[in-house]
């Protein structure tokens, strides 16, 4: 079903009625043309639950057409996933007569209420008319490594998961075997932010490969397999594979870090080779870029794991 030109159902990701999932694509913002983002409703017999809320409140205008008429007596509750602009800027939706209770990990309101939310929010909005009505509204309820919502017929399970940012979570939902892994999982690749993110990131995608799930959703790159876990981690591993073998030589200037993958002897190209589907060459190039430079600064600073 498609909502508006830039929102759409997306009936074949998902493994259950009561499971949907909403697509939205981003146009007219340079550097993120065509970017697709996913959000997920959750219909429980007691609560209808909310899994993100896109890029402004008009989209969550748009979306709450299509499931408002379910709602019936049950309560709607919110989740966000992560404090980044295209997962939570929809928040300021539900303000006002049509509050409703958001939940996050804590550092997600932490994220929400700093400067640096504040001048990204001043930014793109010069850039980008999408963004004029956003303002920016934090959860109301958080929580550090756990809260479980118990929706009526599903359980959802919200778990700290960091490494891509300190307050990512996901969502598992263990009657279904679904994992909602929004960023914390990613098709062709997953994102660091830092170097702080690295060892958490290692250790959310072994957590997560634990739960030995039946489908995985991400916020990203429109796959289902299960089997994306392994492989983000199996890639994260040859990046520090390969950054130990460079600093047992060698330590890189500020300078070279610039050009990280190269230094490393680990192109873009070489990591997707076994990806057959279209990827956004510019995107994640950068993205994996960053991941070896992050990695880098990682194992070059005093508290750095050398197991």
């Amino acid at each position: 079903m498609e909502i508006n030109q830039d929102i759409q159902e997306i009936p074949a990701m998902s493994p259950d009625p009561r499971i949907r999932v909403f697509r939205r694509i981003l146009h007219g913002l340079e550097g993120f043309e065509g970017m697709e983002v996913d959000v997920y409703v959750v219909l429980g017999e007691r609560y209808v639950v909310l899994l993100d809320t896109l890029l402004c409140p008009a989209d969550m205008a748009a979306l709450m057409q299509v499931i408002g008429p379910e709602l019936g007596n049950r309560q709607l509750l919110c989740v966000n996933s992560h404090a980044d602009w295209d997962h939570v800027w929809g928040n300021s939706y539900f303000s006002g007569e049509r509050s409703v209770p958001i939940l996050a990990h804590e550092h997600c309101s932490q994220r929400m209420n700093s400067e640096a939310a504040r001048q990204k929010l001043a930014d793109l909005q010069a850039r980008a008319p999408v963004f004029r009505d956003v303002q920016l509204v934090p959860p109301s309820l958080t929580f550090n490594e756990q809260m479980t919502i118990h929706a009526g017929g599903l359980t959802i399970e919200l778990l700290h998961a960091p490494g891509h940012c300190p307050d990512q979570i996901v969502a598992w939902l263990p009657e279904l075997r679904l994992l909602l892994a929004f960023d914390a999982v990613e098709m062709p690749l997953p994102c660091l932010k830092n170097a702080a993110g690295v060892p958490l990131m290692f250790a959310t995608l072994q957590r997560l490969i634990a739960l030995n799930a039946q489908r995985v959703l991400c916020s990203h790159g429109n796959t289902t397999s299960p089997a994306l876990i392994s492989e983000n981690l199996a890639y994260v591993r040859e990046i520090e594979r390969r950054a130990r073998l460079l600093l047992a030589h060698h330590t890189p200037t500020e300078a070279e870090l610039e050009h990280a993958a190269e230094l490393v002897g680990y192109a873009f190209d070489e990591v997707i080779a076994p990806i057959t589907v279209e990827v956004d060459r510019a995107f994640y190039a950068s993205a994996h870029e960053q991941n070896v430079r992050a990695t880098l600064q990682w194992l070059s600073s005093p508290v750095a794991h050398q197991s």
